[in-house]
């Protein structure tokens, strides 16, 4: 009996199609593509994505009734994959697929019009918090009509972005709460806040925005804790040897720069699978608290960018306690970082009078320096009897009175109370319990000084013979006297 033709025919189309299968499976494992593959290289995943191909392709051999149910598998395993993969980016690109992009002048910046989900650990609530990045790259709803409310920009990092906190929680939406039931009109708080952002990324920041803002007010947030140690970790800044300051031709360090494109370009399933996963092991924080690595690494910081000249930036997030600044204030990294601050305050101080706008600070001390006795935090102050709680804060209040730029210090408002109530744990960052009290402290001294303007920022501009504001300015008021 001869061969059915329709049956050999079926064979061979079964094994063409498992040999074409099997060979596109090897040529993205070669192509080292990141949406499976990773970063750069041929690793494990690779060598796994091969390996299946080539098994794929060996079916081949097989009889032709195995062949083709090993077929019909294949096809639907990856058509499957392909419809989770489509499901996944929708469902779960808020989670796990991070909301930052490259930047040649800022390092990093947000992608506009993107959702993120951030979930608090357990000891903190365990409440999850969403926020929103408008089409214009800010946090928070759409911005409104130029002219058709008192506009107010609060510029800063992580604890004015605040991730960990739905937006009617956070500072900016607070103070905005605030202030209108204050006043009795409209007032829009942009929330200008990049996690991770140092000082100079937001003076940057605000030489690009400012113009096409035109704020009635901006207000910089600076957390005292970390945000010295940034200037170095950013190397966008130096002082000459005059001490004034030089933009500085800074790199990022090649590894990271791939992985701000891998983190957009890879799989959306891997990525949530490696962040549960990641999510089992306790996140060991210790060293957020070890004085003597965080002393080490703020000299290796300051020799880095400050002594070797080393240009290339291989840390963009992750932000330490300025150690030397707190507990060795006399010492040359310490003073460099004082004075590398002072310049990069008067940097913005310059670019907010350039376009007419009233300029306030807002200082947060961190909080071992307010609470008593901190998490696991311990500083022996026989070890460092230089210590003291307003190191770190006393600097940027010396350098706002010296640059006449009004601020508020939070340091005195928050030792009143029990500090340890105001920031979530082992964490650092303030909660909706401390943005609210700043909230307040800042809506109480603004309106102290008749907000919104009554002519007195225009009189103060003309003194001092800057650009002229918009009508609607916000007057230039007095510093917060230190609470006692």
């Amino acid at each position: 009996m001869s061969p059915n033709p329709a049956s050999a025919s079926a064979a061979r189309i079964v094994r063409i199609l498992l040999l074409l299968l099997g060979a596109l499976v090897v040529a993205y494992a070669i192509s080292d593509h990141p949406f499976y593959g990773g970063e750069p290289g041929f690793g494990s995943t690779q060598m796994l994505i091969g390996a299946v191909g080539i098994g794929i392709a060996l079916c081949a051999l097989l009889p032709t009734r195995i062949a083709g149910s090993i077929l019909l598998l294949v096809v639907t395993i990856l058509t499957m994959l392909a419809f989770m993969e489509m499901a996944g980016e929708i469902m779960l690109r808020s989670r796990f697929r991070p909301n930052y992009q490259y930047d040649d002048r800022l390092i990093f910046k947000f992608i506009p019009s993107r959702d993120g989900v951030m979930t608090r650990a357990p000891l903190n609530g365990g409440e999850t918090a969403a926020y929103r990045i408008n089409s214009d790259g800010f946090r928070g709803p759409e911005l409104l009509p130029a002219g058709k409310a008192t506009r107010l920009a609060v510029y800063g990092d992580s604890f004015i972005h605040a991730f960990y906190s739905n937006q009617e929680e956070t500072f900016a939406a607070q103070l905005g709460t605030l202030l209108e039931k204050r006043l009795g009109k409209q007032v829009e708080v942009v929330n200008a806040g990049v996690s991770s952002y140092g000082p100079d990324q937001v003076s940057l920041k605000m030489e690009d925005e400012l113009p096409g803002l035109r704020p009635d007010l901006v207000i910089v947030a600076i957390f005292a804790g970390n945000d010295y140690g940034d200037l170095l970790r950013n190397k966008m800044f130096l002082l000459d040897t005059d001490g004034a300051l030089v933009e500085n031709r800074w790199k990022l360090d090649s590894r990271v720069r791939t992985l701000f494109d891998l983190n957009q370009r890879e799989s959306i399933l891997k990525r949530a699978l490696r962040s549960i996963s990641g999510s089992m092991q306790p996140a060991d924080r210790s060293r957020f608290s070890n004085l003597d690595f965080l002393l080490g690494e703020a000299e290796r910081e300051y020799r880095s960018h400050v002594v070797e000249h080393n240009d290339i930036i291989t840390n963009t997030h992750t932000d330490y306690y300025s150690a030397d600044v707190s507990l060795t204030p006399k010492s040359e990294s310490a003073r460099y970082k004082v004075a590398l601050m002072g310049a990069v305050m008067r940097r913005m101080r310059d670019i907010a009078g350039q376009n007419g706008v009233p300029l306030a600070f807002l200082f947060i001390p961190h909080p071992v320096d307010v609470a008593d006795h901190y998490d696991a935090w311990q500083i022996d102050r026989k070890r460092f009897p230089d210590y003291d709680g307003r190191n770190q804060i006393a600097p940027l209040e010396d350098t706002a009175r010296s640059l006449n730029v009004p601020f508020v210090s939070l340091y005195d408002a928050y030792r009143r109370i029990d500090a340890n109530a105001l920031y979530f744990h082992d964490d650092d960052h303030w909660n909706a319990a401390g943005q609210r009290l700043a909230a307040e402290v800042m809506a109480d001294y603004l309106l102290a000084h008749n907000l919104p303007g009554s002519g007195m920022a225009a009189d103060a501009t003309q003194r001092s013979g800057v650009n002229a504001p918009h009508p609607n300015s916000i007057p230039l008021p007095a510093p917060l006297p230190a609470a006692r």
